[in-house]
């Protein structure tokens, strides 16, 4: 006889289970695939469910532990409760796929229709990437239109790497062709030209090396004509994306001009503007690397108590086999050529990837590359990867969102820190250079492009970490203790194998990787007992002035600039780092602005005096004349390399240096910087003028003997066929503001760092000139790598003599520098 199945099943309970690991039980999953969750998704899973009902939760997991699984379980388990609809959030289309594939093989439903009948009943998730979620036209409603489709569950999965995409929603991005610029860069001409008149030029003639912010109390006070010119244009195909985002806090945007485009954004994301996020009974944040979790509460709104708090595993094994080695700190004579020869030669038999921060890095590669993926073609390259053995690939600025299991890539190469490209970055990162804010930005991309390549608990791959700066950077204390434990606990493992091979050459080290590769049973010992065991350290990384920064913004929306500016000005009283002081009294000068004109102006200058790259104030500030160091030179570049406790450290920021002395566009800026630092490091007074008042050159030197460098920098003309006329005006400029500042008892002699020694037919440049041009660079470079081996001796930088010896065997003394590292332009 037949079962009567319906009186069986009334004597079970119909309450729709809400655990989320009795709910795994229950579907119809690939059992092949899932046999039941790890250790590491039930303890997620336990914790997530014990507290659901927050807001906002945090679930940090290592790369490859089966996140996808678990916001899945998450999302099916708030639906059985009816916290509905459920929308789980990729960072690209290309995820979306996977989640979608992972989903079918669990027996989870899922849509990627927001109509899909499924999704607004609350029986199927809906899969989406971030961008249909956050844009200006969102099907979700957008700012005073509310919630066309509401959201009861949310999961943001690679919350890392969804966030740039989030900014960039709430950024207009104009350029030079689009109807607004022009009025715009018309508009506001006096207060960029006040700024720096030289800068200005430079913007008119859309020059790449240039980013000008619009001082803040001319954006404030312009706000109409502003409107006036972007309102009208506002349906506009560029327009009409952020438009809606931004229209209710444009006064309390910056607006940035270079390069021939325009920026405008705010300092932080009104996310609310997008009411079903900001709405959403529950939001997941999924993260396996988030060095600075304040982020966030910056862009996410998150509640900080809350991610504070996060939910992870017990211990750090769940994390697959790494071996990170830094070539260059195990041997700081060992160069970037012999890394790539290296690579080329396993990239014969394995996967080796190479992320590299800019387009022009990635031509360093090109010869040896079987391919270079960028936006455009990361999809197929990746699959290509995948599929089998490729070769070497070369990833454009790609740190996150790209899954590359098993033999897909078994060395990564991270070449050089992470660079930002939009204008508003890149003037903050030279606000924030050097501070603990900065440190923190680079080390969370670093972390998330080693991740790249271990998928799964099983995995292996060798993270071979490539360029003098970014060896700098993380020979620093403090930048290894912000990365998570697990990966801590390998770079520490990485850096006592390096102890073994400390000055060796790199064929030793490509028998290390073989360990690695191979799968060696005292490495993986090692390797997984180092993971196992390592300090599960800080649970969270909020950062108390993110939260206080966050606060007053969000109480300058609501008109309420006394509690803006006193909430700044709480985060400065706690605050050290005198960049990071000047950083934020310009942040509190802008609330002030809106209170009190006048105290803003003083509080703009108190930012300026503490950090030199803040807007100057209206009245400007005064110029403070440079003076030769009072011991001489040798003295002077002895106090400066006291920084140094060894050779080694010497050596490693030298090579660091002359990394930032190198040809381009994208790094003009840091050249600036890098020939103050050269300055200092010969022992020479060394100002940048035109940075720390906007006028001047842009480097100046005492060279001591009444006597100095005026330089301009011109690293980034690399395409120009001659010296532009620009450029020559630029530096007979220079040496007049120069008499205008100094009395006849000093003289300068003017030098320009351009690779041309020829100039254009209707130009002129000062009859004294001097050029350091391709091949006289090239030689000063090589002669600062002689000089620095030597004085490394014995540890000769501590000693004056010794330094003074080398100055002059080595050309660095000023007549000396002149004769050696300058020639003369060709008529």
């Amino acid at each position: 006889m037949a079962l009567d199945y319906k009186k069986l099943q009334s004597g079970i309970s119909s309450l729709k289970q809400t655990d989320p690991r009795r709910i795994f039980t229950t579907l119809k999953r690939d059992t092949g695939k899932f046999k039941r969750p790890s250790d590491e998704q039930g303890d997620v899973l336990d914790n997530w469910f014990a507290k659901r009902d927050r807001a906002d939760n945090t679930l940090k997991m290592n790369t490859g532990s089966g996140k996808t699984v678990v916001g899945l379980l998450c999302l099916q388990s708030s639906l059985n409760e009816g916290v509905a609809p459920a929308v789980y959030v990729a960072p690209d289309n290309y995820l979306v796929k996977q989640v979608v594939a992972e989903a079918a093989a669990l027996g989870i439903s899922v849509t990627e229709n927001e109509h899909d009948p499924g999704f607004i009943a609350g029986t199927s998730i809906l899969v989406i990437n971030i961008k249909k979620l956050v844009n200006g036209r969102s099907v979700f409603g957008v700012a005073r239109d509310g919630v066309k489709i509401s959201i009861g569950s949310l999961v943001i999965d690679d919350a890392h790497a969804c966030l740039a995409t989030v900014a960039e929603q709430f950024r207009i991005g104009l350029t030079a062709t689009h109807p607004a610029y022009l009025p715009l860069l018309e508009l506001f001409r006096h207060d960029l030209a006040s700024q720096s008149a030289s800068g200005f030029l430079d913007v008119q003639s859309a020059d790449p090396r240039i980013a000008m912010v619009v001082p803040y109390w001319a954006w404030k006070d312009k706000q109409a004509s502003v409107l006036g010119i972007l309102h009208p244009l506002r349906q506009d195909d560029t327009l009409q994306w952020p438009w809606r985002l931004v229209e209710n806090v444009l006064p309390l945007c910056q607006c940035a001009f270079g390069g021939g485009r325009l920026e405008i954004a705010p300092r932080f994301i009104p996310i609310d503007n997008i009411p079903a996020f900001r709405n959403a009974k529950r939001r997941i944040y999924m993260t396996a690397t988030l060095a600075d979790d304040g982020i966030l509460v910056s862009h996410f709104q998150a509640d900080p108590k809350e991610v504070a708090d996060p939910i992870r595993p017990k211990g750090g094994g769940d994390i697959g086999d790494r071996m990170i080695l830094a070539p260059q700190e195990i041997n700081p004579q060992i160069t970037t050529d012999e890394i790539k020869a290296l690579m080329a030669l396993a990239a014969q038999h394995v996967n080796v990837s190479v992320i590299v921060p800019s387009r022009a890095r990635a031509e360093y590669w090109r010869d040896i590359a079987q391919q270079t993926l960028t936006a455009d073609n990361m999809e197929a390259g990746t699959d290509r990867l995948r599929a089998g053995h490729v070769g070497l690939t070369v990833f454009v600025n790609k740190y996150d969102g790209v899954d590359l299991p098993g033999k897909a890539c078994e060395i990564m190469v991270i070449d050089g820190l992470p660079e930002v490209y939009g204008l508003l970055e890149r003037i903050e990162q030279e606000a924030i250079d050097g501070t603990r804010r900065q440190l923190l930005r680079q080390v969370q991309r670093i972390e998330q492009g080693m991740g790249r390549g271990v998928r799964s608990s099983q995995d292996h791959c060798v993270v071979v970490l490539v360029g003098s700066r970014l060896t700098s950077r993380l020979h620093n204390q403090d930048a290894r203790a912000m990365f998570s434990p697990a990966t801590r606990a390998q770079l520490d493992l990485g850096r006592e194998v390096t102890s073994q091979l400390k000055g060796q050459p790199i064929g030793e080290i490509a028998k290390v990787m073989g360990d690695c590769l191979n799968a060696r049973d005292d490495w993986l010992d090692l390797s997984r007992s180092a993971v196992v065991n390592a300090d599960p350290g800080k649970p969270s990384n909020v950062e108390e002035s993110v939260v206080a920064l966050r606060s007053a913004f969000d109480s300058a929306r609501l008109g309420r600039f006394d509690l803006a500016e006193k909430a700044v000005q709480s985060v400065i009283d706690k605050t050290a780092e005198k960049n990071n002081r000047g950083y934020l009294m310009q942040q509190r000068a802008e609330y002030l602005h809106h209170l009190d004109p006048v105290r803003a102006q003083e509080t703009q200058l108190a930012a300026v005096q503490a950090n030199m790259a803040m807007v100057r104030p209206i009245k400007g500030i005064g110029y403070r004349k440079l003076d030769v160091p009072k011991d001489g030179q040798a003295a002077a570049a002895v106090a400066f390399m006291q920084r140094f406790l060894e050779k080694n450290e010497l050596v490693i920021w030298v090579n660091a240096l002359k990394e930032a002395l190198a040809w381009g566009e994208e790094n003009s800026g840091r050249f600036e910087i890098a020939m103050r630092d050269l300055g200092l490091f010969l022992g020479f007074g060394s100002q940048q003028p035109e940075k720390e008042v906007g006028k001047g050159p842009d480097n100046l030197w005492a060279v001591g003997g009444l006597k100095y460098f005026v330089i301009e920098c011109k690293s980034g003309a690399t395409q120009a066929p001659a010296i532009s006329k620009h450029d020559c005006n630029q530096l007979t400029g220079s040496m007049t503001w120069f008499s205008a500042q100094y009395d006849n008892t000093c003289s300068a002699t003017p030098v320009m760092v351009h690779p041309r020694t020829n100039h254009e037919f209707a130009a002129t440049l000062h009859p004294d000139t001097r050029i350091i041009e391709r091949d006289r660079l090239a030689r000063l470079l090589g002669a600062l790598t002689d000089y620095a081996a030597a004085l490394g001796q014995n540890n000769g930088f501590a000693d004056a003599k010794t330094v003074a010896t080398q100055q002059h065997h080595f050309g660095l003394t000023p007549s000396e520098f002149l004769a050696r590292y300058t020639v003369k332009p060709l008529k």
